[in-house]
């Protein structure tokens, strides 16, 4: 049996629409802001369905030559990263300055997610809403904010509470002394009831205090208080680039 090579004889129009690299230039560029390997690998597979912009990784971003370090959206999986999300995002705006983020995460209440918008965070899905991440890339590119009715409404309410309560602790307010020992303490990872120990205090004026650093710091994780150590390679990396 002899194959014979056929060359195609299709217009330049139709060999661009074939081409797999043809189809995302000038495309709005998303970048995936996951440190597991395999974990960024399916997000981008969930993503390659998508034709009107094109994902890469973190990694994938920080290779091109720095006119082309150019990222509209990032989609920042919480569980994924080796800092807390609000020095993650902190660095990446330092290099992209008007960016926009999707954040990753478990199911949380519409009063947990608040947080995020706080943080200046453009939309939410949880893993198990993952099919929906597409649909929603889609409406961050478009300005929309992609949070639930629910976290919006929760929003509001925090909002005009923190205007007709004067002892609301808004984000930005200055952290007292007693509040930045039990930072500490929560660094050293300790619980509760040996921080109150440590302290002398009673374990529920912990948590009172505990809830009051939470929204001055726009966190709601014991895990985002704790030190992550010096700055991995890959953020350095970007910082650098």
């Amino acid at each position: 049996m002899i194959l014979r090579v056929v060359r195609s004889k299709a217009s330049p129009r139709q060999k661009h629409a074939v081409g797999a690299t043809s189809t995302t230039e000038g495309s709005p560029r998303i970048c995936v802001v996951e440190q597991n390997h395999l974990a960024a690998r399916y997000l981008l597979e969930k993503l390659a369905k998508q034709t009107t912009f094109h994902a890469v990784t973190l990694e994938d971003l920080i290779a091109h030559k720095p006119l082309e370090r150019v990222a509209q959206v990032f989609i920042v999986d919480r569980k994924g990263i080796d800092l807390s999300l609000r020095e993650c995002l902190d660095v990446l705006r330092e290099r992209y300055a008007n960016a926009r983020f999707v954040i990753l995460d478990e199911d949380q209440t519409p009063e947990e997610t608040v947080g995020l918008l706080a943080l200046g965070v453009h939309g939410f899905v949880s893993y198990a809403q993952i099919d929906n991440l597409s649909q929603a890339v889609d409406r961050t590119l478009r300005g929309e904010l992609c949070f639930s009715s629910g976290v919006l409404e929760a929003y509001a309410r925090r909002s005009i509470a923190s205007l007709n309560t004067i002892d609301q602790s808004p984000i930005g307010q200055v952290i007292t002394q007693r509040e930045n020992q039990i930072i500490e303490l929560v660094k050293r990872r300790l619980s509760n009831k040996e921080i109150g120990a440590v302290l002398n205090i009673q374990e529920c004026t912990v948590k009172f205090h505990l809830s009051n650093v939470f929204a001055k710091l726009g966190v709601n994780r014991r895990s985002e208080l704790q030190d992550k150590g010096e700055l991995s390679a890959i953020w350095r990396q970007l910082l650098a680039s």
